[in-house]
């Protein structure tokens, strides 16, 4: 069984900020996520040997935490601005967006690289023994620690929960099984030549059943593959999401094809179940200091990567002054 103070479900980014927090206060953090990547929505997919972002397109920042982060992200260069102005931006200057160098994973990768983390790690089972929490994956492995923090979607945490069989929420249970999420729905395709998108490289679309057509050439992430990234609405996600992929992606592709110069060559599709919390807790996190219990993520910090982001570096700080404080009462 490995074990360690605080144990982490979820390598999106608010587990890993959390993790980060975490880890520059000197305490023990063992993050477990069932994929083979990190960063959730921040993610980026290669096809026909060049790289796609497929969630998230970009992020902004308006919170000096997470800016500290950007900060140091830029001067590394992991991150880079994409672009200041969307035609709906009120502010005619505008303000930066955000993306990787290589992809939106690039940040993620970047936090990860100093983490403990174990990924394809599904965990199947949660239990309290005695003052620790215990993980069961499907993979039949055992990890413990004194803390928990989930960063899962909500609807996957408060179900993982579940299976633990304890009153982890108490009044509040009712209100965080109340937070629902929008499906999502990207199409991704390969070009025979220039999208024809207008500077930078983008279009936010407010024509059903597309919201979104982004050129991942203009934004630097496939130099020499003309790639797109094409968004469709809650409605069209939830509608065909268990269509086949030559009825969504044609659907969709059609929807696009007055917005392109040049015409498609091969398409994939991806689905995103828990793409955009509708009504997020109100609160950026939520703790059960008792059961030295927390969760965060989008649900609680908004639909906005810095959303997330937030929820992780607040519940990362108020698990590391909870430590703090068990420590004290410690006989």
């Amino acid at each position: 069984m490995e074990s360690a103070e605080v144990l982490i479900i979820g390598a999106g980014i608010s587990g890993l900020l959390s993790a980060t927090e975490l880890t520059k206060s000197r305490h023990s953090v063992l993050v477990l996520d069932k994929g083979r990547g990190y960063g959730g929505r921040m993610a980026t997919r290669r096809m026909a040997g060049t790289r796609l972002d497929h969630g998230a397109q970009y992020f902004t920042v308006r919170d000096k935490r997470f800016q500290s982060y950007v900060d140091e992200w830029l001067a590394a260069g992991i991150v880079q601005e994409w672009f200041r102005h969307l035609p709906k931006d009120r502010n005619p200057g505008g303000y930066p967006r955000y993306c990787g160098i290589e992809g939106m994973t690039d940040a993620p990768k970047y936090l990860a690289r100093k983490l403990d983390i174990r990924r394809s790690e599904q965990v199947a089972k949660l239990e309290r023994d005695g003052k620790r929490w215990i993980a069961h994956s499907q993979s039949g492995n055992t990890f413990a620690g004194e803390h928990l923090l989930l960063t899962a979607p909500l609807p996957q945490a408060l179900a993982l929960l579940d299976t633990s069989g304890l009153d982890y929420a108490g009044s509040a249970s009712r209100d965080l099984r109340q937070v629902r999420y929008e499906k999502g729905l990207a199409t991704l395709a390969i070009l025979d030549g220039p999208s024809g998108l207008p500077s930078p490289g983008c279009l936010p679309l407010d024509e059903a059943p597309l919201t979104w057509i982004g050129d991942n050439t203009s934004k630097g992430i496939s130099p020499d593959v003309s790639a797109i990234t094409i968004h469709a609405d809650a409605a069209f996600a939830q509608e065909h999401w268990d269509s086949p992929d030559e009825e969504r992606g044609t659907l969709m592709l059609e929807a696009a094809r007055k917005h392109l110069a040049s015409s498609v060559t091969e398409y994939a599709c991806h689905r995103w179940g828990f793409a955009t919390p509708v009504n997020p807790w109100p609160e950026p996190c939520f703790a059960n200091p008792t059961l030295n219990l927390a969760l965060a993520g989008d649900a609680f910090g908004g639909p906005r990567i810095e959303g997330a982001a937030l929820s992780g570096i607040e519940a990362g700080q108020a698990i590391s002054a909870q430590i703090l404080a068990n420590a004290k009462t410690t006989p």
